[in-house]
């Protein structure tokens, strides 16, 4: 049953753009999609005829189906400036970039039949709801007018896999003994806190040495600008490799990690660039493997609309290297002029994951807005 009510939302933009606007009556639709997904659409009274279809970030598979908390901060937002938006929670938790983009997708069919059809539609999403977004503009490029993708992992889930085991391999060649079980190998029933975190900080706080070399390598750029930083990117890495067990479920149990061939290279002494080279564990991946995490999802760069990517300085869990490999893809496929990126400083002097500020968010909509309706291009 769909259920619909109007509701008084007290908005005081003070605390988005600086200055101070009036109480708004918002249509509000809340619903249901697909297999036990819900849905919620909001309309501002003073609407501009723009819709933004928002697809939230990653959630724990052990955490109930529901609208997750960066959604309702993206209806709050951006109903402020005037735009209607709509939301999904997904059919599933986890990692799920196909599920995201089928109930995202599915969005705009719903809003059309309760509202009317809006005269232009963006297309927005953070972390894992960012590379919702570029699927989505890549897919139905003819739907959208704007996209931005924020703290997105906009290389694709195979960038941040081999992140996340690179780290891992390398932290136990450095700290042989200190984590449990190896990459393939986590052992059921983990305790991420006391056995992971807790551990991997006190061999890096006493002995420094590894984690300097480990950010130090190519394959793991890991961002930081001190020492609790560095400790802190490594740790929410090695946290993230935990997760191996739970992607080889989705993968059937097919290898999709590869690193039979990797030299790997950096800032390092020869000496211990070969000392890592004949040591670092090795690993093959299966056709099967690499073929799931390139569906889910590789962006192509088939962009043909202004795209506003957004992230803060160093990020630990989604890296500056995603941007980057996005950028790229754009180049490759000749369009580079659809794309502006920007990174901020967010509200953490510009470590953190989605730390943005509402101030930051908001400015950066406005000025893809900008771009769309009025061919003012914002500086990277």
């Amino acid at each position: 049953m769909l259920k619909r009510r109007s509701f008084v939302v007290f908005l005081v933009l003070g605390t988005v753009l600086g200055f101070a606007g009036p109480a708004m009556a918002d249509d509000i639709v809340d619903g249901r999609l697909g297999p036990g997904a819900l849905y919620r659409l909001v309309r501002p009274t003073i609407w501009n005829g723009g819709l933004v279809i928002y697809a939230h970030g990653f959630v724990s598979p052990g955490q109930p189906i529901a609208i997750p908390p960066d959604a309702e901060l993206a209806i709050t937002l951006l109903t402020s400036q005037g735009f209607a938006v709509a939301v999904s929670s997904f059919s599933e938790n986890g990692w799920a970039v196909k599920d995201g983009t089928q109930r995202t997708h599915q969005l705009l069919g719903i809003f059309t039949s309760k509202f009317g059809t809006p005269n232009r539609v963006y297309a927005a999403g953070a972390s894992m709801g960012g590379l919702i977004a570029i699927r989505l503009v890549e897919t139905y490029p003819w739907e959208f007018a704007g996209l931005l993708p924020v703290c997105a992992a906009a290389g694709g889930l195979r960038l941040e896999l081999e992140y996340f085991a690179n780290v891992r391999i390398l932290f136990d060649l450095f700290y042989p003994g200190v984590l449990p079980g190896s990459l393939d190998d986590v052992p059921a029933g983990i305790n991420v806190t006391s056995q992971i975190i807790v551990p991997a900080t006190a061999a890096m706080t006493l002995d420094p040495t590894g984690a300097v070399a480990i950010a130090s390598i190519t394959q793991t750029p890991v961002p930081f600008a001190s020492g609790q930083e560095l400790i802190q990117s490594i740790v929410t890495a090695l946290v993230g490799a935990a997760g191996y067990p739970s992607v080889l479920e989705l993968t059937h149990g097919q290898p999709f990690f590869d690193n039979t061939d990797t030299v790997y290279t950096g800032a390092l002494p020869p000496a211990t660039l070969q000392s890592i080279n004949a040591n670092v564990q090795r690993f093959s991946a299966s056709p099967a493997g690499l073929n799931y995490v390139e569906h889910n999802y590789t962006p192509t760069g088939d962009l043909h609309i202004p795209a506003l990517t957004l992230r803060t300085f160093r990020d630990p869990l989604v890296p500056g290297f995603h941007q980057a490999a996005y950028g790229a893809a754009v180049a490759a496929a000749g369009n580079s002029n659809w794309l502006v990126q920007r990174a901020v400083a967010g509200a953490a002097n510009g470590y953190g994951h989605c730390t943005f500020t509402p101030q930051e968010l908001a400015t950066a909509f406005a000025q893809l807005v900008l771009w769309v309706e009025n061919g003012i291009k914002p500086a990277p």
